[in-house]
């Protein structure tokens, strides 16, 4: 019986444990099937909880494009200003050179500095004026006009420009003139009162007309100008600059006495100041380079009828009268210009028109006035309908000048023309109208004073 209840209780005790495993089992198994949508609720829970709204999400990517942006912008501004202080500084050093180059007569290798210069900066003004100068000495003279053209157009207050252009302007015409082909044949004009005639230029007249073309491609130092004198190899940090004393003379403290540079061109300076280097042993006798740096001593006055008058500086020992006009900028009234040359102490009077008489020199210590047109008359009588004093315009000829009389009478039919001389004593030539209508003889031009007579 003993036996029989302790196999009951194996028995049971067994039994007991598979029901425990299987509740496990169970409770597994329930655990299991509900995870799924436990998990799926806390998944849409934490969802909830971490989700941003997609409106301010687009408001937050464009506050930081945004700011990239102006971050980005602001990285090329300060890259541009770098570069475009770098290009400033390469257009200085560039020009300095070209300075450099100009003032030792070096043009070919100043024209390619001011050109460099140019292409660092293309709104350089002051290499305009340099690339202009380059160009004139070494006869470009196209290039000049352009050059200080554009220098102008950069910077219209610069006086010495307008000057410049002129000069070139002048050089360009006086190609043209040279560029013309001999004349082989004498052209004649009828002989008569009206008409002078013309000589050919002699040895003397040539010479005298070279030198004058000589004066606007010098300039002679005088008293007030300021020198650039650079010895070579001197490292010292002492001015270059020298004023021109009045009495003539400069102080270099290596030379150690006064030179007399008055009258002289910045060549023949280079080689006087060079020679006593050589003598002296000093820079291994290699000439200076001598430059202007002010010019003050050639000056002239314009007065008048004119936008801009004043004292003028010239930057040559001669220059056109137009360019003097050009540069003074004559007022529309303003019809004649008076010069009283400095050196004979005689005026001449132009009319601005005239292109070839403005042409004229104009030399240091001239006078310029510009005035309003003259109020000129011609004298006419006899048989014409409304004789007496009439108004004179230039290119008037006689038949114009009996026509502003009211024309002829019917008896009228020969003139006599006077005309007073320059030393007072009256001439005299008579003309048949019907030969002048017929084309026979010319018309002559009439001059102010004129005294028409018109005969039967």
């Amino acid at each position: 019986m003993i036996r029989i209840s302790e196999a009951s209780l194996v028995f049971l005790t067994i039994s007991l444990g598979f029901a425990t495993s299987a509740s496990a089992q169970s409770k597994s198994t329930r655990d299991t099937s509900l995870s799924p949508a436990t998990s799926s609720q806390n998944s849409k829970a934490a969802n909830s909880a971490t989700t941003v709204p997609a409106d301010a999400e687009s408001e937050t990517d464009k506050r930081e494009a945004k700011r990239d942006t102006e971050k980005r912008d602001a990285d090329k501004r300060e890259t541009d200003k770098r570069a475009g202080k770098i290009a400033r500084d390469n257009a200085q050093r560039h020009y300095k050179a070209g300075v450099k180059y100009g003032r030792a007569n070096l043009f070919r290798q100043a024209l390619q500095s001011f050109e460099q210069a140019i292409a660092y900066d293309p709104e350089f003004a002051d290499a305009y004026d340099g690339l202009g100068h380059a160009n004139f000495d070494l006869g470009r003279y196209n290039e000049a006009v352009a050059a200080f053209e554009q220098e102008i157009k950069l910077n219209p207050q610069a006086v010495d420009a307008y000057t410049s252009l002129g000069q070139a302007y002048a050089k360009l015409k006086e190609e043209k003139q040279s560029s013309k082909s001999p004349i082989s044949s004498v052209v004649t004009e009828p002989a008569g009162l009206l008409t002078s005639p013309t000589s050919e230029p002699n040895e003397a007249s040539l010479e005298n007309g070279n030198a004058e073309k000589d004066l606007t491609r010098l300039y002679k130092i005088g008293a007030g100008d300021v020198l650039d004198i650079r010895i070579p190899g001197n490292m010292t940090e002492d001015s270059t600059l020298f004023t021109v004393s009045s009495s003539g003379q400069v102080e270099h403290p290596i030379l150690g006495h006064a030179v007399k540079v008055l009258g002289l061109t910045t060549e023949e300076i280079s080689d006087l100041v060079g020679a006593e280097l050589k003598r002296r042993s000093i820079a291994g006798g290699a000439n200076p380079e001598v430059g202007v740096r002010d010019y003050n001593s050639h000056t002239i006055l314009v007065s008048g009828l004119v936008k801009e008058p004043g004292t003028k500086i010239l930057r040559r020992e001669a220059i056109p009268l137009y360019v003097v006009l050009a540069d003074a900028q004559p007022l529309p009234e303003a019809s004649l210009v008076t010069v009283i040359s400095h050196q004979t102490v005689k005026s001449r009077t132009i009319e601005i028109a005239d292109a070839e008489q403005t042409s004229m020199l104009v030399r240091p210590g001239d006078v310029v006035s510009v005035q309003p047109a003259l109020k000129q008359f011609f004298y006419i009588g006899g048989e014409v309908k409304s004789p007496g004093e009439l108004p004179f315009r230039r290119g008037l000829s006689l038949t114009q000048a009996i026509l502003s009389a009211g024309g002829l009478t019917p008896r009228g039919g020969k003139v006599q023309l006077t005309r007073g001389s320059a030393e007072g004593f009256l001439t005299l030539q008579e003309f048949k109208l019907k030969e002048i209508n017929k084309g026979k003889v010319p018309d002559p031009l009439i001059e102010p004073g004129d005294r028409i007579t018109v005969l039967p």
